[in-house]
């Protein structure tokens, strides 16, 4: 048994780059459909078509599983699984699980953060923000109106049906409809000539989720237009 696994003799390892990526001693396993270019060692299992990169280092008993990727450092009895992402920067270890699309990107995770919803956590980690007086400014990409001071979420075929929300500087919008309700770091936003993009002011206790470089809250308050032109 290596970390939950049976492998027996014979059975068809994954693709790892050199011989010194995994290591000769200890448990370590790269199980079938697995790709490894960095490091593995100790106990630690590369399963369901994940990827170790070449900066990547993966030890302890560590599972890494489910198509996901890792780029930084995993340990412990940490678990990367449903297309989870360890960054070059980000450290996993302890009993820390990444799952359902969660982007690690920064400082050292320990805990399950979507399943104790530790929000001011999963916010450093995914974006490298830190939260002040319990708030955060997040940014969204939404459409001009006539008014300098009236903006609207962007319309689309997947959005026919649902509320078309305003915003208007210096006040609060509350949300019904979780589609719109998402924002993100300005690093992620569209940055394309013309485009229109909120600076909001949200509360920690108005956020419910964090992951895959997005963040769900209730509600927002616009602090300023960021109107983006290329030079």
């Amino acid at each position: 048994m290596i970390t939950g696994e049976t492998v027996k003799k014979g059975d068809i390892g994954g693709y790892v780059y050199s011989e010194k990526c995994l290591s000769q001693e200890g448990n370590c396993w790269a199980m079938c459909h697995a790709f490894v270019y960095g490091t593995v060692y100790g106990n630690a299992v590369v399963k369901d078509f994940a990827h170790v990169r070449k900066t990547g280092i993966v030890s302890g008993d560590a599972i890494i599983r489910d198509d996901s990727t890792v780029e930084g450092t995993v340990s412990g009895n940490a678990i990367v699984k449903d297309h989870g992402f360890v960054g070059v920067h980000a450290t996993v270890t302890g009993k820390a699980v990444v799952k359902e699309h969660q982007r690690i990107n920064y400082g050292t995770v320990t805990t399950d953060l979507l399943g104790t919803k530790d929000w001011v956590r999963a916010l450093y980690a995914e974006f490298g923000i830190d939260a002040r007086k319990g708030k955060v400014l997040l940014y969204k990409k939404v459409w001009s109106t006539n008014s300098p001071d009236i903006f609207t979420t962007a319309q689309d075929e997947y959005q026919k049906g649902q509320k078309d929300y305003t915003y208007k500087v210096g006040e609060i919008t509350p949300f019904i409809y979780a589609f719109n309700a998402w924002f993100t770091a300005l690093k992620y936003v569209d940055k394309y000539e013309g485009n229109t993009i909120l600076e909001c002011e949200i509360d920690i206790d108005d956020i419910y989720n964090v992951q895959n470089s997005i963040v769900n809250v209730q509600k927002c308050k616009v602090k300023k237009v960021k109107k983006i032109r290329v030079i």
